[in-house]
């Protein structure tokens, strides 16, 4: 496979509306009436704490970044797989997410000691993410 060309042949249409919903679902997530409040009180955090976001624009930044890469690789995996079609899509992300995201943060907050319900809600959102983001691609190739 030519990357250049596999780069010059993605529907970049596709990978903006997966990069920006990627985005939108962190911020759903998290939001407190749905896992925030989970989340945050497994991290010993107040509702005021944990809606603070001074100080983290780079943490934004680098969600930005992550969900962008996140998206043009999933991007080119489903295109050199010739991969089409919503749940082939969302299936295909499912997998890289548990394989690679869900398994990692299982052992590293295993060995940091961390809550496995702060590792199940983040682990769960790279799945959906992960999902979310092979389905809206497949559905454009």
């Amino acid at each position: 496979m030519n990357l250049i060309e596999a780069l010059q042949n993605l529907n970049y249409i596709a990978v903006v509306i997966a990069a920006i919903t990627s985005y939108v679902l962190g911020f759903v997530w998290y939001h407190w009436a749905v896992f925030g409040k989970a989340w945050a009180n497994t991290l010993g955090l107040s509702k005021e704490e944990a809606d603070n976001t001074e100080g983290l624009g780079g943490a934004f930044a680098i969600s930005l970044v992550s969900g962008l890469s996140k998206t043009l690789l999933i991007a080119l995996l489903l295109s050199a797989l010739n991969t089409s079609g919503v749940l082939i899509g969302a299936f295909f992300g499912a997998v890289v997410a548990i394989v690679f995201t869900a398994t990692s943060l299982g052992y590293y907050n295993g060995f940091a000691r961390t809550s496995a319900k702060l590792t199940l809600i983040n682990s769960a959102h790279s799945v959906t993410e992960l999902a979310l983001i092979g389905a809206i691609i497949a559905a454009f190739n």
